[in-house]
């Protein structure tokens, strides 16, 4: 399994760290992970899947996500274009006490990093309006960078065109239970195809049916077989949005033996049918 920490450094010679990634050199972190640090992640296309902590969410068009400190997520990027680009900025809470702070101009920003939810997608508007700033930093020098960026923050910040993705209640997932917890999100990424039982996880994780299952939903705050069917939902909107293939192609592709009992679940988490959500693409 690999480290649910990521390790973000960063050269002294810079305030933060900001990458640009295409479909060629894609973003290489671990999968199911988190940091101290805050991180913004531009997308600027394509399809994909957005998971923090037990939220699931699927993206069209792009993304710009805002992520505080110590969130456990996944990676957004996405290989649907060949002209998609990924640019993730990672800065840390010295940043804002250290270099932000001390100049009165910056209240506004500051109070904006302070007041925003934990974790928050921006519309397409902002990210379409923001993207030429995003696009241009993988050709700027770390002064213009810099720059660049605290306009940015500068726009995010006069916005109000975001919401929220975590409930106010956020869980905390102790250091304990991370380790499991990242286990069974790197589990259930690889395998969600193949049928999935709660005692086969929790054999893996040394723990009898019923820990894990108490395990699961204290820190997530949903039982085992209701992440399992929400994940895989999701990951069959995907498979709908970027593939020709058939309803039963995709439910089976998907881990579901039963036609009735995926177009139920299908609809009670999207609010339509299969066939109806495949003529709105068309």
């Amino acid at each position: 399994m690999k480290p649910s920490y990521e390790q973000i450094y960063l050269e002294q010679s810079k305030s933060l760290k900001i990458e640009s990634y295409t479909k060629d050199s894609l973003c290489h972190e671990i999968n199911w992970h988190l940091h101290p640090e805050y991180e913004i992640v531009f997308i600027k296309n394509g399809n994909g899947i957005i998971q923090v902590e037990s939220h699931l969410q699927n993206y069209t068009d792009g993304l710009l996500i805002f992520l505080s400190p110590n969130m456990p997520h996944m990676p957004f990027g996405n290989k649907d274009l060949k002209d998609n680009v990924e640019v993730v900025i990672q800065f840390n809470e010295s940043f804002i006490k250290e270099k932000l702070y001390h100049f009165p101009e910056f209240s506004g920003i500051l109070n904006f990093i302070r007041k925003l939810p934990k974790g928050c997608i921006f519309s397409k508007d902002i990210k379409e309006e923001l993207s030429e700033y995003f696009l241009r930093l993988s050709d700027q020098n770390n002064t213009e960078k810099l720059l660049n960026f605290i306009g940015i923050l500068y726009r995010l910040s006069i916005s109000e065109n975001y919401r929220s993705i975590i409930k106010s209640n956020r869980l905390e997932i102790d250091k304990t239970s991370l380790p499991r917890i990242s286990k069974v999100f790197e589990y259930v990424n690889k395998n969600y195809a193949r049928k999935i039982k709660s005692e086969t996880i929790a054999k893996e994780l040394g723990l009898t049916t019923n820990s894990f299952c108490r395990m699961f939903k204290s820190s997530t705050g949903k039982n085992f077989i209701s992440f399992l069917n929400e994940f895989r939902i999701k990951k069959s909107q995907e498979l709908f949005d970027n593939s020709n293939m058939s309803i039963s192609e995709v439910l089976y592709q998907c881990g579901f033996n039963d036609p009735s009992y995926f177009c139920k679940l299908f609809k009670k988490q999207t609010g339509i049918s299969p066939s109806s959500y495949i003529k709105g693409l068309k």
